[in-house]
């Protein structure tokens, strides 16, 4: 089979649905890969490789991991999508977000979308000042002020609808060389609807009657 990149959307305040799959033992082949600001913890490292397969989420890492064939995930959407989180609405940083499809082009993987349904409802956000909070997301800066639990801010919030995390139809992409900027927009923009089906297909399995009418925002 052709490698894998999974293409977890959306990042949210923790990351709850990545940690789920990341945890999953069906996933054990999979590196999942972290800021490297993260990886680079003493305790985080630690505690990601006695749960998982770790890796670190810049470009010569991923290069790395790719020529090797591994399979990989990634949430591209980043501190942006983090940024973003609404409990109002589901949203997709990804726009910009063209380089890890370059890089599978390169490489030849398929790319899968991945989305965790609810994660948007584990916390609260404060919502504007988008211009300044994501100038400080392109600094490598974190721009969230979240809170869970009434008592207990930092744990998440319990819902109805809980978390639902669904795996859409791999997307194959050819292996190029040295992808024109034309083939690298083709391709993202496939990779986008393959994403807004994925949503579609399962808003209302994940949400009930009330996700019938619900869109994807993409930012």
């Amino acid at each position: 089979d052709k490698p894998k990149f999974y293409a977890v959307h959306p990042h949210g305040a923790f990351c709850l649905g990545w940690s789920v799959i990341f945890a999953a033992p069906y996933m054990s082949n999979v590196r999942f890969c972290f800021s490297p600001a993260l990886y680079i913890s003493p305790f985080f490292h630690l505690l990601c490789r006695l749960v998982g397969n770790p890796g670190k989420a810049d470009k010569a890492s991923m290069i790395k991991y790719m020529k090797k064939g591994e399979h990989l995930a990634l949430p591209p959407g980043g501190f942006e999508e983090a940024t973003i989180s609404s409990t109002s609405h589901d949203r997709v940083y990804i726009k910009k977000r063209v380089g890890f499809i370059k890089l599978c082009l390169i490489h030849g993987y398929s790319v899968v979308p991945v989305y965790s349904f609810g994660e948007k409802n584990t916390y609260s956000n404060v919502q504007g000042l988008w211009k300044a909070r994501l100038f400080l997301n392109s600094l490598g800066i974190p721009a969230i002020a979240v809170w869970g639990a009434t008592l207990f801010p930092l744990v998440p919030k319990r819902h109805k609808h809980g978390l639902v995390v669904a795996a859409g139809k791999p997307l194959e992409l050819p292996k190029i060389e040295n992808p024109t900027r034309d083939e690298v927009k083709l391709w993202h923009d496939k990779y986008i609807t393959s994403l807004e089906k994925l949503f579609d297909d399962h808003k209302v399995n994940a949400y009930g009657e009330e996700g019938k009418d619900l869109k994807l925002e993409l930012w």
